[in-house]
């Protein structure tokens, strides 16, 4: 075969496909998220800007008000309905209350969560419930109702998870004790890569994002009941040791990879974790230890 032949094998394969400034284009469809506030909120505001039209569930109803007024202000289509995703009657009840508004749903992003520093020998049964019942059991059968509506409608689509570099066993550095969210979201990143083989037969992409830290209300609320238990010195080395935890202070740095999952850019992708933490598992160099680069150190 010779070189032209070679290079047109190439070149065809250019032809007919979608522009890029098309492949974020979620015009049409229909996405569900869990959650209000923080990461969530990023997710669904960016939803709408991609064009979706977005039902969001949550516990607290002036949070889910709030938000609906404020993106309803910015010209998008959303609904609020309020959710505890630690009861499966209220999975379901999001899911169907989404079919009622839209007639159907394309995208489903379980983005719901929670946390809380404990001693592993300190734990309480119900702290260990409240985390694995809202960050994975809330996180499965918000999937299980989502997709039974997509493989009913034929149409295929969109499932991200949400997990955490937690998953891996990353937590607070030198203080650890976050063993049931450790748990839940290394469930998440199993549930995931399970669920994907299953439902791929049906054209649903099923992949997952692992944010590290974020400033969220969420993670500044979440410490609160933290520092009550274990007092100032803890609060003195969660500030000594947090500062060395890369800290993403707007969560739509991590929005923008969820985001990117419903869109036609991850078509060819089943199964996988993409973790947004702005390289928490590496140490980076500080200094440009260079003699060959100007303003190198030995230049």
């Amino acid at each position: 075969m010779d070189n032209e032949t070679l290079f047109y094998m190439s070149a065809d394969s250019l032809e007919d496909l979608k522009p890029m400034n098309e492949m974020f284009d979620l015009s049409g469809k229909v996405a569900v998220v869990t959650g209000t506030v923080g990461l969530a909120l990023s997710v669904i505001n960016r939803l709408c800007e991609c064009g979706a039209k977005v039902v969001f569930g949550g516990r607290t109803a002036e949070f889910g008000k709030l938000a609906e007024e404020t993106l309803r202000e910015k010209g998008y289509e959303v609904s609020y309905f309020q959710t505890d995703v630690r009861k499966v009657n209220n999975c379901y009840s999001l899911i169907e209350f989404t079919e009622k508004t839209y007639g159907t749903l394309d995208i489903v992003i379980p983005v719901a969560a929670t946390w809380g520093a404990r001693a592993f020998v300190d734990m309480k049964e119900e702290e260990w419930d409240d985390i694995i019942d809202t960050d994975l059991k809330g996180q499965y059968f918000t999937v299980q109702a989502a997709v039974r509506s997509m493989i009913r409608s034929g149409n295929g689509g969109k499932v991200v998870t949400i997990a955490s570099v937690a998953h891996r066993g990353d937590d607070m550095r030198k203080l650890a004790m976050m063993t049931n969210y450790n748990a839940a979201k290394a469930g998440v990143v199993g549930m995931t890569k399970g669920i994907a083989k299953e439902l791929k037969q049906y054209g649903i992409n099923v992949n997952c994002v692992a944010p590290g830290g974020m400033l969220t209300p969420g993670a500044m609320m979440n410490n609160v009941k933290s520092s009550e238990l274990y007092g100032t010195e803890w609060d003195e080395d969660v500030k000594k040791y947090g500062i060395d935890t890369p800290m993403v202070t707007n969560p739509d740095e991590v929005a923008l990879m969820i985001v990117a999952m419903c869109s036609d850019v991850s078509n060819f992708m089943y199964g996988q974790v993409l973790e947004v933490d702005g390289g928490s598992q590496f140490s980076f160099q500080e200094k440009p230890w260079s003699y060959t680069m100007k303003d190198g150190i030995h230049a």
